[in-house]
């Protein structure tokens, strides 16, 4: 693909939900609007860990929900501190490497200001030198310089609709190379009997890949799997997405998990027994009786940014459970800004659990999602939470479900050092 069709991030990156905003105006020192333009880039970490910028390359931060403590947290970048007008310890031009030394009072010019922040309650201060800006670890030596960065001449935040309108060439670029792929194998497989459908969760993925997949075949057959775990505000949002769009929309029922949950045991993310049980089968009977003896090439919103493993996706993939379904993934090249870029230039109704804490839109008890995620379930359906918190309590602790140690059959290593941390705090 065209190197100016991709985005200048490296790894999955969104637009700042309104909860995001939220949590992290409760955090700082900022007042950011919902309009604003905050971005969020993935980060490798036990739940949720994000880079937070206000410009491509300007990173204000690190947003993430800490296990141990259950409760966000924001560690400031240097340009955090040049964004806002917050006490800053200014130290004399000097020489000597800084970074990752411990300031020292002879070298501080508002030692006052310097000798407060040391006994207040801050962990974290930012600090001047000349045209340098840097943040300060309280530690209990003293204060720590951790980053120092050279100041920017013009810091500001600018709102979604200037990125929207810088990136819209490029959006509707990527748009049209999907479409070419969708096309493309399209009139291949059709050529080979396939009959050609669409996969739709409820999702932001899906929604763009149906409504391309639309653009393509106009009649195209729409799936949704109601696995009976799905959000109510998800339900909702497929039923008035579809009619709204005017799909041929299919609603599958899932098998009821509850019955098999006994026998099969807690479903985690080494062990996803239900996603069969759920989704694939009751797809494959419904495969069966609605396109008997015909193969299917279904449309799928899956993208190589999500994930490692979808990483090594190619545009095709043979279903490993339906021996008869291929999947294809038009949008497989897209990042999360993206797609969120094209919703919004188009003005396309998403789902509202977006807005609300979530970023993966699927069953409610579902292991693969973050535990951070998990928490937000208790807050908004205290009835689901509770049916599914109060059959994990058979088998865990309070303290190990409300940190999502069902979510693995054996912990990773990162999940056994949490364990550890957690004894240790009792």
């Amino acid at each position: 693909m065209d190197r100016a069709l991709t985005s200048k991030f490296k790894e999955d990156t969104k637009f700042a939900s309104k909860y995001e905003i939220d949590v992290i105006n409760r955090l700082t020192d900022l007042n950011l609007q919902y309009d604003d333009l905050i971005l969020l880039e993935k980060l490798p970490g036990m739940d949720y860990r994000k880079r937070v910028y206000i410009e491509e390359d300007t990173q204000i931060g690190i947003l993430e929900f800490d296990l141990l403590d259950l409760e966000w947290k924001f560690t400031p970048a240097p340009y955090y501190y040049q964004l806002v007008n917050t006490r800053k310890i200014q130290l004399k031009p000097t020489k000597r490497r800084l970074k990752g030394k411990y300031l020292k009072e002879e070298f501080v010019e508002n030692l006052q200001e310097y000798l407060e922040a040391v006994k207040g309650s801050d962990n974290f201060l930012g600090v001047e030198v000349g045209d340098f800006i840097g943040v300060g670890v309280k530690r209990e030596r003293g204060i720590k310089l951790k980053d120092l960065q050279r100041k920017k001449k013009d810091i500001s935040i600018k709102k979604i609709r200037d990125y929207l309108e810088e990136n819209r060439d490029r959006i509707y670029g990527l748009l049209e190379y999907s479409k070419g792929i969708l096309k493309r194998y399209i009139e291949r497989y059709r050529e080979r009997g396939y009959v050609i459908n669409a996969s739709f969760s409820g999702g932001k993925d899906s929604s763009v890949s149906t409504l391309l997949a639309r653009e393509v075949v106009p009649d195209i057959d729409v799936i949704f799997i109601d696995t009976g775990l799905e959000y109510p505000d998800t339900l909702k949002y497929v039923k008035r997405f579809a009619k709204e769009h005017d799909l041929n929309l299919h609603i599958v029922k899932g098998d009821n998990f509850w019955d098999y949950l006994e026998r099969e045991g807690i479903p985690t993310k080494d062990n996803r027994w239900c996603n069969s049980v759920c989704k694939l089968i009751p797809l494959k009977n419904f495969f069966l009786e609605h396109y008997p003896n015909k193969k299917i090439l279904t449309i799928d919103g899956s993208r190589r940014f999500e994930s490692f493993t979808r990483s090594k996706l190619g545009y095709t993939r043979r279903s490993g459970f339906i021996d008869f379904q291929v999947n294809l993934f038009p949008i497989l090249d897209w990042n999360a800004i993206d797609v969120w870029s094209y919703i919004l230039l188009e003005g396309i109704p998403y789902n509202p659990l977006y807005d609300r804490g979530f970023e993966r839109i699927g069953c409610y008890l579902c292991p693969a999602a973050l535990n951070s995620e998990f928490l937000r379930v208790r807050d908004l359906y205290p009835e689901l939470w509770s049916k599914w918190v109060n059959y994990l309590k058979r088998y865990y602790t309070m303290d190990e479900i409300l940190r999502g140690f069902w979510r693995w059959r054996e912990l990773p290593p990162k999940m056994r050092e949490l364990k550890k941390l957690l004894s240790k705090k009792k």
